[in-house]
């Protein structure tokens, strides 16, 4: 995988092999990263934003974030296998003194609190980790004020009905569906 924009565009991004790992795409990554910039103006804020990628597989979307100038991110990974992937390219890049790595279940993993202002959720698509895990956010007090969740899911994710007042953007690409929820 490449990173496409940024400070580190054109580099590689190496990760497993496996059954297990289903990577955001070039065009869904563009697509996440031009409506954060066109609707959300991350220009404005990238620059003081910690994001949080919770199911961070390869950390592809964390580190096209840091590339185009997100200040901090915390990468959380259960797979041990894979977390190594991530470490390496989070060291080949010499991105440790911006990024906080973390080998646990993202479910295990006590969160700061009023830290992220962009959380990334990609959990495996036929599990109901998404609500899960915007519960978990919500209930540790995580988000600052005026925070934005990006959600990539299967295109048939039914969010549970309380989630519905915060969902400001939806766009389908193929069977994906990206969310993106704001909270004021």
């Amino acid at each position: 995988m490449i990173i496409t924009t940024g400070i580190y565009k054109f580099k590689k991004i190496h990760t497993l092999k496996s059954h297990k790992l289903r990577p955001t795409s070039n065009k869904i990554r563009n697509a996440i990263f031009n409506i954060l910039v066109n609707k959300y103006i991350m220009n404005t804020w990238s620059a003081k934003a910690h994001l949080l990628d919770a199911f961070s597989g390869s950390g592809i979307v964390a580190i096209e974030g840091l590339s185009r100038n997100i200040n901090k991110v915390t990468l959380i990974e259960a797979d041990s296998t894979v977390f190594e992937y991530l470490k390496k390219n989070i060291e080949a890049l010499d991105l440790k003194k911006k990024v906080n790595l973390i080998n646990d279940d993202f479910f295990n993993t006590r969160l700061t609190k009023n830290e992220y202002f962009l959380v990334y959720l990609d959990p495996p698509y036929l599990k109901n980790f998404t609500n899960l895990a915007i519960k978990k956010i919500l209930d540790e007090k995580a988000l600052k004020k005026g925070a934005i969740i990006v959600s990539e899911t299967d295109k048939n994710y039914k969010y549970d009905k309380y989630l519905n007042q915060y969902i400001s953007t939806q766009k389908k690409y193929g069977n994906t569906l990206i969310t993106f929820f704001k909270f004021l």
